[in-house]
C-alpha cells in the first residue's frame, strides 16, 4: 500500500512537528519510539542485504505497523525459518507435485511450473544466479473507509476474494501471484519472468534494483481489505481486519513459498515489502499485521505433511 496521509506524514513517511511546544514533545517522543524505522544494509556490488540469509531475513520480517513504522527485530526466527533459510531445500518435486495434486492445486496456481526457472538475479548474467527474496505484500484493497468490515470479507465468493481479474487485467498484474481470504491463490506472472516495479511495486526495486536487478525479487499479494484510521488524512487506507490475514490465506502462502524454494534449490529469504522500502518516500506500509509465528508454524504443518 502506499501511505495515503497527508495530514500527518510528510513524503518519506515521517510526522510533520508542530513549532509550539507540546507538539514538538510529542515528534520527540514519536522519533524515539520509531528508531527501528531504518534500511536493512545492502550491498550494491553484489545485490545482496547484508549478513547470513537468516540476519538478512530478521531484518526484512521486522513488523509492519501503521503508517509504515516497522517494529523491533527478532533475536531469531520461529522455526522452522531460522533452520530453513538460505538452506539446500530437500524436499522431493515429484512429492510436492503429488501433494499439489491431491490438494486439487495446480502448479499453474503458485507461481508456474515446478520445473521452470525463476526470474534471473541480473538480465546481463546468468551466472548470477536466480531470484533470493520472496517478497510478501498485501493489497490495502478494497478501501472501506469509514464503514464497518463487511461480515463476509473471509468468504471465497465475497467480491474482494475474486482471482479472475489478476489473471486477465493486465493492470492487475502487479505481483506474481494473489492469495485470497479463502486461501485460493492465481498467477499473475509466472515466476520465471521478473516484474517492473509497477504502481504498487516495490520502491527499492525501482530505485536500486532497477530494471537490470529487478528479477532478485518474487512478488506475492494477500488480499486485505483496509478502513481509515480517524487520526491520519481524509483518505488513509491504515487499518487492516485482526487478524490480518485467515490461516488459510497462510497455507496457501507456505504452499507458494515451498514452491518457489524448490525452483531456486534452496530456500528462499522472506521479506515484507514495507521493510524494504523503509525511508524512502511514498513508501508502502504492508502486510499489515502479518503473524509471522502463525505463518511459521502453518508452514511446518505443511512440511510434516510432505514428510510422511
Amino acid at each position: 500500500m502506499r501511505i495515503k496521509n497527508p495530514t500527518i506524514l510528510n513524503a518519506g513517511g515521517s510526522i510533520r512537528c508542530p513549532i509550539f511546544l507540546l507538539g514538538l514533545l510529542l515528534c520527540i517522543c514519536v522519533a524515539r519510539a520509531n528508531g527501528q524505522d531504518t534500511r536493512c544494509a545492502f550491498d550494491v556490488a553484489t545485490f545482496t542485504f547484508a549478513g547470513s540469509a537468516q540476519e538478512q531475513a530478521r531484518c526484512l520480517l521486522r513488523p509492519v505497523k501503521k503508517f509504515a513504522h516497522l517494529g523491533p527485530q527478532a533475536r531469531s526466527l520461529p522455526e522452522p525459518l531460522d533452520s530453513l533459510v538460505g538452506q539446500r531445500i530437500d524436499i522431493d518435486r515429484a512429492k510436492f507435485t503429488s501433494f499439489l495434486t491431491a490438494n486439487r492445486i495446480k502448479e499453474a496456481d503458485v507461481g508456474g511450473a515446478l520445473s521452470g526457472p525463476l526470474s534471473s538475479a541480473d538480465a546481463n548474467d546468468v551466472a548470477a544466479g536466480r531470484a533470493r527474496y520472496f517478497m510478501i505484500h498485501d493489497t490495502s484493497s478494497p478501501n472501506f473507509l469509514n464503514e464497518a468490515f463487511p461480515t463476509n470479507i473471509n468468504d471465497p465468493a465475497a467480491p474482494l476474494n475474486r482471482l479472475d481479474r489478476f489473471r486477465t487485467v493486465a493492470r492487475e498484474k502487479v505481483a506474481h501471484v494473489f492469495i485470497n481470504r479463502g486461501g485460493e491463490s492465481a498467477t499473475a506472472v509466472d515466476f520465471k519472468s521478473p516484474l517492473a516495479a509497477g504502481r504498487f511495486g516495490t520502491k527499492f526495486a525501482a530505485r536500486t534494483l532497477k530494471e537490470r536487478r529487478k528479477g532478485l525479487l518474487l512478488h506475492v499479494e494477500l488480499i486485505q481489505p483496509r478502513r481509515r484510521d480517524p487520526s491520519g488524512g481524509r483518505l488513509n487506507d491504515a487499518l487492516a481486519p485482526d487478524p490480518g490475514f485467515t490461516e488459510a490465506q497462510l497455507d496457501r502462502l507456505a504452499i507458494v513459498y515451498v514452491a518457489a524454494s524448490i525452483r531456486r534449490g534452496e530456500w528462499m529469504i522472506p521479506a515484507f515489502h514495507a521493510v524494504m522500502d523503509i525511508t524512502i518516500p511514498d513508501g508502502h506500509d504492508d502486510p499489515q499485521r502479518f503473524d509471522l509465528d502463525l505463518w511459521a508454524a502453518r508452514l511446518k504443518l505443511l512440511l510434516d505433511q510432505l514428510q510422511r
